[in-house]
């Protein structure tokens, strides 16, 4: 995938190179001198905006990055000022090529001028991208009433209706460009363009979209951090427990006098719903069939910060009662950390590099050390200390993986997990469940468990899980 970087250095290549060709244009003094090609600039900047346009996909990870974050607004702007370069050059090719001769120059100045400013802005945006900060990333708003959810059943005769609607508007879409083109038969290509375009059936949003707002998209750029996961908890036994009950299964004192019964706050909630969606319901509240309001919106009582603080920890409740099975990628709690090295003080600060998080029991066996990885224990009260690369004393850290494991505090001693290099949680050892490892995603194999426990199985599960990373960027701030 390429990189910010990457993607500021392809766009300040483009304004550098439209910027070299307005140099050169304007070195051709001579009425009848041929100057750079207008074609070939017209090509080039086409090519160049489809290239960014795609480098930019995959950077802000599809439509809604390119359309609801700061560097997909800045891709964007970048690709419309390639655009109109190219259809400017397009342009002034056409007017140029029936000027006479003494008329050439002044076109040759002003197609120089109109490029050079285009690159201007082109070096602008490019330099802009290179100094955004990582939550650039982070999805700010979806501008639409709908969007796509793969998941939503959409039948063959409507997705006909789709591609057949595409063909008709692809077609006047070339017939409109040929009308542009073309002099003797100009009006009678804008009349098939016109009649192609309206006669397109195009299917209903509802049929192929899911209704959306504008935080749909977003996701908590908060540290995944053991204090904001238990003052989520808190605020969750504060604010939602009545109604959805104290371990989220739908069944709060108040549950049985609501119009509609709570739902159950589990894995299937994250596998079914964005984290923007719910968000926003958690905000503005939700509604039955007949607009009596279901769920008061708490949008009042607690800050979006507040509000991400309860799904985070709604998250990790849900990844410990199936081991994240269907849901999206949950981080490892980031927890504070005395590496005997002092590389880190915080668990984010060994991002790169594979972990093993051992919930440290005094009297059990020590695990051995791996040098393929590094060990980070988890203590409890100051018991004892750990032979581990890392410690994370204190009862904070220790809640926040007891809440992973889905057990209570006082069994968590012997749980073990694996974190990979960009520090999301991909396998789980649960106290009484050695040596099975388990897994959501295949890691420890197609049926996501692997009995295996040694330092072999240990290696197999390293090298699954560089195999087999995950691709969505990690928009949290780390500290």
């Amino acid at each position: 995938m390429v990189n910010t970087g990457g993607l500021a250095l392809a766009a300040v290549a483009a304004g550098a190179a439209m910027l070299a060709w307005s140099r050169s244009a304007r070195r051709v003094p001579q009425a009848g001198a041929a100057g750079p090609g207008l074609p070939w600039l017209a090509a080039g900047a086409l090519g160049a905006a489809g290239g960014l346009l795609v480098l930019g996909w995959r950077q802000a990870q599809g439509v809604p990055g390119l359309l609801g974050s700061r560097l997909g607004h800045l891709v964007l702007a970048v690709v419309l000022v390639l655009l109109l370069a190219a259809v400017g050059a397009a342009w002034l090719h056409r007017r140029q090529a029936s000027a006479s001769a003494a008329e050439r120059p002044a076109w040759r100045r002003l197609e120089a001028m109109l490029t050079g400013a285009l690159a201007l802005l082109a070096l602008v945006f490019g330099t802009a991208i290179w100094r955004l900060p990582g939550e650039a990333l982070a999805i700010a708003h979806w501008p639409f009433a709908w969007r796509y959810d793969p998941d939503l059943p959409v039948s063959p005769h409507t997705w006909r209706r789709l591609w057949a609607a595409l063909a008709q508007t692809g077609a006047a879409a070339v017939l409109l460009a040929a009308a542009l083109a073309a002099g003797r038969w100009r009006l009678a290509c804008l009349a098939a363009a016109a009649a192609l375009a309206l006669a397109a059936d195009w299917p209903r949003p509802q049929m192929l979209l899911t209704e959306a707002n504008r935080s749909s998209y977003q996701r908590s750029a908060l540290p995944f951090s053991d204090a904001n996961l238990l003052d989520g908890g808190r605020l969750y036994q504060a604010h939602c427990a009545a109604c959805h009950g104290a371990a989220a299964d739908g069944r709060g004192e108040r549950a049985a006098g609501l119009p509609v019964w709570p739902s159950v706050l589990g894995p299937a909630l994250f596998e079914n719903r964005l984290e923007g969606d719910l968000h926003w319901r958690v905000a503005e509240g939700g509604q039955v069939p007949s607009g009596r309001p279901a769920m008061p919106a708490f949008g009042q009582a607690l800050d979006p910060r507040q509000i991400w603080q309860v799904l985070d920890y709604l998250r990790l409740r849900a990844y410990a009662a199936g081991g994240g099975a269907g849901m999206p990628a949950v981080p490892a709690p980031v927890v504070a950390l005395d590496c005997r090295d002092g590389r880190a003080t915080r668990l984010s600060g060994l991002r790169g590099l594979p972990l093993r998080v051992v919930a440290y029991a005094p009297r059990a066996p020590e695990e051995p050390q791996d040098p393929r990885l590094l060990t980070v224990a988890l203590t409890r009260d100051g018991a004892g200390r750990p032979d581990a690369d890392c410690v994370a004393a204190g009862a904070q850290a220790w809640d926040a993986y007891a809440l992973a494991a889905g057990v209570p505090p006082d069994e968590l001693a012997g749980a073990q997990f694996l974190v990979d290099r960009r520090g999301w949680l991909r396998a789980r050892r649960l106290p009484g469940a050695a040596p099975a490892w388990t897994s959501a995603d295949n890691v420890c194999g197609p049926a996501g468990r692997m009995e295996d426990g040694s330092a072999g199985g240990l290696g197999e599960l390293l090298l699954a899980m560089d195999r087999a990373p995950i691709a969505l960027p990690d928009i949290r701030r780390e500290q």
